[in-house]
């Protein structure tokens, strides 16, 4: 694939070692980008490029060049910079933005309205099934979900994106080429398919812990707004909700248990002022408008709440229903619960699996199941 020449100036820029990007795009702000990339050939202007930074700039790093140049002949990938039309159109305008992106899959997608969705790596069940309902909503309504890719949180919203078919984006801390965590290969593959994988670093650099609180800003950056799920105090979803308030983007949380520590940092947000999410609308109703039409709400969910359908269960069936929700109980408790024998109750929770009303979350325990927009099909 083939990039700009301004592309090709600020690939040639960055591959030298050393400089922060901050002090590239002061140069470039100053000069032009040409005119340093021309200064960076010759070695008289590389010392006058020292002399303006107050550290030694080297030379090019050709030999990384000619990887990009491989890299992107395949056809699969892509680069471009700030002036590109394709770049990212909020992200171009915040000052944090990267000077080069690349990209593997629809990069137009990020055209249209965006919003990040993050949270822990160690979120619990109903931290999951919130995540990914809030974001096959939002994907249901054309919005292109943007998330991570870590672990948890981040793993579901891209899956709840996808099935959602309005597409989803996930931004590295490492090239584009890495699948990290390794597990996520395929949801990588999944995800080039159905929307885009960005990273500011060039194909072959390797997830380093430094790298992450970087990826943030663009997380942020290119989104209206970011909802933060569940996420501790320190954290890096609290860091992406942080760079959210400082570029002028609408924050947003899920409340949760007191108790949890993973729900510290959503409380915090909503004390500082983040818009409380109980359901997509209330996301909906806190944005600017965005130049498109949002689809009509086909069916209403509330995390952890009842749906209107789970009155036409009787007996024994209601009262297991009734006193369910997202964290996982056991059998026994619900048996006291309920007044319901253990003999008796357990044929019932298979059932009820079976019609895919609960789910069975091992060890014992079951939960209300996960995915409730298949449950609104008239099974309740």
């Amino acid at each position: 694939m083939k990039c700009s020449d301004e592309t090709r100036h600020w690939l040639e820029i960055l591959s030298i070692r050393g400089i922060k990007i901050t002090s590239w795009l002061s140069l470039c702000a100053r000069l032009g980008t040409v005119r340093v990339a021309e200064m960076i050939s010759s070695r008289s202007g590389r010392r006058e490029l020292s002399r303006l930074i107050r550290k030694d700039v080297g030379e090019p790093d050709h030999a990384m060049m000619r990887q990009i140049e491989i890299f992107l002949e395949d056809g699969e990938h892509g680069v471009l910079c700030l002036s590109d039309p394709e770049y990212p159109q909020l992200l171009a305008e915040t000052a944090e933005a990267p000077p080069v992106l690349f990209y593997r899959g629809d990069i137009t997608k990020t055209s249209g309205p965006v919003m990040c969705i993050v949270g822990s790596r160690h979120a619990s069940r109903r931290g999951m099934v919130v995540a990914r309902e809030l974001a096959w909503e939002l994907s249901r309504r054309g919005f292109l979900v943007v998330s991570g890719m870590a672990r948890g949180i981040d793993t579901v919203v891209h899956d709840g994106a996808l099935a959602g078919g309005g597409g989803t984006c996930a931004v590295l801390g490492c090239g584009i080429d890495i699948a990290y965590p390794p597990e996520n290969a395929p949801l990588a593959m999944e995800i080039a398919r159905h929307g885009c994988v960005l990273s500011e670093f060039p194909p072959g650099t390797p997830p380093m812990k430094h790298h992450f609180p970087m990826r943030n800003r663009i997380l942020s950056g290119m989104s209206l707004g970011v909802v933060v799920v569940e996420a501790k105090l320190a954290s890096g979803a609290m860091i992406t909700a942080r760079w959210a308030a400082d570029q002028g983007r609408e924050v947003f949380a899920v409340p949760g248990p007191v108790e949890q520590e993973t729900c510290r940092g959503p409380h915090r947000l909503i004390k500082e002022g983040a818009c409380l999410v109980e359901d997509v609308d209330d996301i909906l109703s806190a944005l600017p408008p965005c130049g498109f039409v949002v689809e009509e709400k086909q069916e209403a969910h509330h995390y952890g709440g009842l749906d209107p359908g789970k009155g036409s269960l009787e007996g024994d069936e209601k009262r297991i229903v009734l006193a369910l929700d997202l964290a996982p109980k056991h059998i026994d408790e619900l048996a006291q619960i309920c007044h319901i024998s253990s003999t008796v109750i357990l044929p019932l929770l298979l059932d009820l699996e079976m019609r895919g009303m609960i789910e069975s979350c091992g060890g014992g325990t079951y939960a209300l199941a996960g995915s409730w927009k298949d449950n609104a099909a008239g099974n309740f």
